[in-house]
């Protein structure tokens, strides 16, 4: 019995533990309005920001600022709407929210004010 309650206890914990985790999990959605949260930036394809955010989770930090010194990266105003065009996996394509635009940047979730 006692067993039988050990695994019910360890059970729920991992329950809760995966649950926590998908609530933390940001959910974008395609036509959603956002702004961006402060020291965020955008690229103008997904492998331009698939390269700047390596550097930048690496450290390297000369390396990333090269994307920004020819403008395929800039970084993002807070202050401004954007709109979501597509969501793959926790990268993000993005138009001005006024735009009609159908190709955008893209940026992560991480960088967008839930």
């Amino acid at each position: 019995m006692k067993k039988c309650a050990i695994a019910f206890v360890a059970t729920m914990g991992l329950f809760a533990a995966v649950s926590a985790a998908q609530a933390q999990d940001s959910v974008v959605q395609p036509q959603q309005a956002f702004n961006f949260r402060p020291n965020s930036y955008g690229c103008l394809s997904k492998d331009k920001f698939d390269s700047a955010d390596q550097h930048a989770q690496a450290g390297e930090h000369q390396k990333m600022q090269r994307f920004f010194e020819g403008y395929e990266c800039v970084s993002t105003p807070v202050e401004s709407r954007f709109r979501v065009i597509r969501v793959v996996g926790h990268d993000v394509e993005f138009v001005n929210a006024s735009s009609s635009d159908k190709q955008g940047m893209w940026t992560a979730d991480r960088f967008i004010k839930q």
